[in-house]
């Protein structure tokens, strides 16, 4: 299909006749000037609409830009819009200084959008206690202003000045400062602020080289980037196992410190060695035998656990780790076969989702009855068309869904999952690739809102990237003149 003028005509006419905004929300972005003031009406005119556009995060920053300007004295709009994550940064801005509630200037203050320049001013202007802990969340805050925030000595701002990513090195220096010493077991806010600066990656070097006394502060020091292997072997001896978890993970602990935990009391310790992506094969071997199945499925399913060792996992009692060991990487073709005849169907199941899987064994996991298997061989790229066909119309959700993920799945397939009673199936078959344009194009009257959208959407991007050029030239003509022109169609 060739989309032309009289195509982007008619999804004109037909966004500004619909019964929800969405369309016109789709179409806008990609619209001339003219072609803009005619959709205006039926996105912005209706408190109604505007509302929901508001608090649409999918809607184009364009739309919602145009809508910061509309709104003008409407604070619900402009509350919505200021909770809204795609909100762009000019809407922010033409907002802030129409905020009249506290919970709008909070918003405001917290939105990652907003302009630095916007924040830094709000920063100086205000002693609201509230907002300054906004503006202490934004990730987008300047590092000087936060400087300049903790300049205040705030208790209230402390701990979140240590969590902010932006945050500077002498910054946090000055708040470990403020934050005092503390005593042993202490869990109030100086210990907190101070274990949030041991893991913030500008955390200074300088306080990475002692023990910390409060667990919490230990806790972080093992989850620090930075954190020297002297300090992880006492970390990973240390009495609290939320601290030998965290120091087990660590990618720079010794390899005898590593060692000790494959054999800790506390299994969540254990669990953490399993899930390590340099996880030596003999560790892999003691881990497989462990007393946990979660440590065993871990290692079962790690890409790190040699195939030789798999055997193990897929001959062990709990079918979960049985799963891991068919959902593995490596897992060898014999081992498939196996674990493709297994007793429980989740283990199946976990065989039917690998795409490497002999067709003999695909054939024999399609004629199963459970859903999951079933939903694993829809999605299969080897799974014969007619088979798709037969899935197809499977009364399982989960199931037709697969075939819709499968990039393989055949046009005549798609044709009959347009008409799924599920509208997000609609929606997911619009974007697969083996569906051509003008089977989208029959989708356009679809009765679902967002299956609208997401047509009106896909035309439009073809209308900004094949016909917007030549319609940008021949756009000099007075709205009259293009009045005229779609009262024809």
């Amino acid at each position: 299909m060739k989309f032309t003028g009289r195509h982007w005509m008619e999804l004109l006419r037909r966004a500004r006749e619909d019964a929800e905004p969405y369309p016109a929300a789709a179409l806008y972005p990609y619209a001339s000037a003219v072609h803009r003031q005619w959709l205006a009406p039926r996105l912005f005119e209706a408190r109604r609409d505007r509302l929901l556009l508001a608090s649409a995060a999918f809607v184009a920053p364009p739309v919602l830009a145009r809508l910061g300007a509309e709104a003008r004295d409407d604070a619900m709009v402009g509350q919505r819009l200021a909770r809204n994550p795609a909100a762009p940064a000019d809407c922010l801005a033409a907002l802030w200084p129409r905020a009249r509630s506290e919970r709008m200037r909070l918003l405001l203050a917290r939105h990652a959008h907003m302009p630095r320049a916007v924040l830094a001013q709000i920063a100086d202007d205000t002693a609201q206690e509230e907002i300054l802990c906004a503006l202490c969340e934004n990730a987008g805050v300047a590092a000087d202003v936060l400087a300049a925030l903790q300049q205040r000595h705030l208790p209230v701002l402390q701990r979140l000045l240590a969590i902010n990513p932006a945050t500077g090195e002498a910054t946090l220096q000055a708040l470990w400062r403020d934050a005092g010493q503390g005593d042993e077991g202490d869990e109030g806010n100086g210990v907190a602020v101070r274990a949030q600066i041991l893991l913030h990656p500008h955390c200074p070097d300088s306080l990475l080289q002692a023990l910390p006394a409060s667990a919490l502060e230990r806790r972080c020091l093992a989850q620090q980037a930075r954190a020297p292997g002297t300090l992880l072997r006492q970390l990973a001896a240390d009495a609290d196992p939320a601290v030998r978890r965290a120091a087990a993970a660590h990618p720079a602990i010794p390899a005898d410190a590593l060692l000790a935990c494959c054999f800790d009391g506390d299994a969540g310790v254990r669990r953490a060695v399993a899930g390590r992506k340099d996880l030596a094969a003999r560790m892999a071997g003691w881990l497989l035998e462990d007393t946990d199945p979660w440590v065993r499925r871990t290692v079962a399913r790690n890409p790190g656990c040699p195939v030789d060792w798999l055997v193990l996992a897929a001959a062990d009692p709990e079918p979960e780790v049985r799963r891991c060991a068919a959902r593995h990487p490596g897992c060898p073709a014999g081992l498939l076969e196996r674990l493709g005849a297994d007793p429980v169907a989740w283990v199946r199941a976990g065989v039917a989702y690998r795409d490497d899987l002999p067709l003999p064994l695909l054939r024999r996991l399609a004629r199963c009855t459970d859903v999951d298997v079933l939903a694993g061989v829809a999605r299969h790229p080897g799974t014969s068309p007619a088979r798709l066909a037969t899935l197809a119309a499977h009364p399982s959700a989960d199931v037709r869904r697969a075939v819709i993920l499968n990039r393989k799945a055949p046009r005549g397939v798609l044709l009959v999952l347009r008409h799924d009673g599920y509208a997000l199936h609609r929606a997911m078959v619009i974007e697969h690739p083996n569906l051509t344009d003008a089977d989208r194009w029959r989708m356009r009257g679809d009765p679902d809102a967002q299956v609208r959208f997401r047509i009106f959407g896909h035309f439009a991007r073809l209308a900004g990237m094949r016909a917007a050029p030549a319609r940008r030239q021949a756009m000099p003509r007075a709205i009259q003149q293009a009045a005229q022109t779609m009262e024809t169609i």
